[in-house]
């Protein structure tokens, strides 16, 4: 081998290299952020100590209106600081910067009671009238039930993280990152990140309303249609 093709195969290696280390890199934030365990926020910068200073302050207003709608202690910036994690990834000529802490780092509230779910009863009678329950129906799982309680996305969030490790779900999240979206429960957030709905997984076509009992077929669902669904699988 000569010198020029050692040196030309030297060089394709460090770039293949250099290459997979930034998509790790990327594939390691995006599963900081989808993990559900972390308190995030996010900047980019021209360098490394600006991107992260704006990113801490994105991360502290975070963390100020988690506690401030879940009418817990503020925590406070050293403590903040102290537990402060990052990661960084180049942008162009520009950085990425995530800083992110665990969301053990706030006070927990007085723990829910969580009872084990029941399924919903889909029994008809003999002229197939619809009897699917409404809410307060002990046939609603217990969780789902809780959803309804709650108003904004930030309770939603706090409610299926416990629920998660209590066991009593199987995965959440957005839309288009679940799979059978049929088979999930359906929670419905208008464009102010508030909670208008709660369907039912899909039987004969359509979602019942948990609230309020009533069938929501693909008609019905245009009602929803400036809302983000948040989908839920119970176990």
């Amino acid at each position: 081998m000569t010198l020029r093709r050692l040196c030309t195969f030297v060089v394709a290696l460090v770039a293949c290299a250099l290459s997979c280390f930034a998509q790790d890199t990327v594939e390691a934030i995006n599963e900081i952020k989808l993990s559900g365990k972390y308190f995030t926020a996010e900047a980019t910068a021209a360098s490394v100590d600006e991107a992260k200073n704006i990113a801490f302050s994105y991360l502290k207003e975070n963390i100020a209106n988690y506690c401030e709608e879940m009418e817990i202690e503020e925590v406070a910036e050293d403590k903040i600081m102290a537990n402060l994690q990052q990661k960084s990834v180049n942008r162009g000529d520009a950085i990425m910067v995530l800083v992110y802490v665990a969301k053990t780092i706030v006070e927990k509230k007085e723990a829910m009671t969580f009872h084990p779910n029941t399924s919903v009863n889909t029994n008809t009678n003999n002229n197939n009238t619809n009897t699917t329950p409404v809410l307060g129906s002990a046939n609603w799982p217990d969780i789902i039930k809780k959803v309804c309680d709650v108003s904004s996305f930030v309770q939603l969030q706090y409610l299926l993280d416990m629920a998660m490790d209590n066991n009593l779900i199987d995965s959440w999240g957005k839309f288009n990152s679940m799979l059978n979206q049929t088979e999930c429960y359906l929670v419905m957030m208008n464009v102010d990140r508030q909670i208008v709905g709660v369907l039912s997984p899909v039987k004969n076509g359509a979602r019942t309303d948990v609230k309020t009992g009533m069938v929501v077929d693909s008609e019905g669902m245009k009602s929803f249609k400036n809302c983000a669904p948040i989908c839920v699988r119970v176990k």
